[in-house]
């Protein structure tokens, strides 16, 4: 029986699975993968993931102070857009 050969598209699985985690997943697996490559690790993992510079470094940033993110939380409290303030409030009291 031969052995067939077989070819994988690493890149292809890659951004793949990268597209399935969470926010908090994706920055740190992209840190992990900075770490693993040479000198320019960064900017390859950035231009293969398709994700900022800063994304990538965070990332990194958060494994190398084993920082852990609050548990059921993907944002930080607070985060976020602000809730607007009712315009053209109907006015009950007139001063006369």
């Amino acid at each position: 029986m031969k052995k067939i050969e077989f070819e994988y598209d690493l890149i292809k699985h890659e951004q793949f699975f990268y597209a399935h985690l969470s926010e908090v997943a994706q920055r740190q697996y992209a840190g992990l993968e900075s770490m693993r490559s040479d000198y320019n690790g960064v900017a390859v993992v950035s231009e293969r993931l398709g994700i900022h510079k800063h994304t990538v470094r965070k990332g990194k940033k958060e494994l190398e102070n084993e920082i852990i993110p609050r548990e059921g939380f993907i944002r930080c409290k607070g985060g976020g857009r602000k809730k607007t303030v009712v315009v053209n409030e109907p006015i009950n009291t007139i001063k006369t």
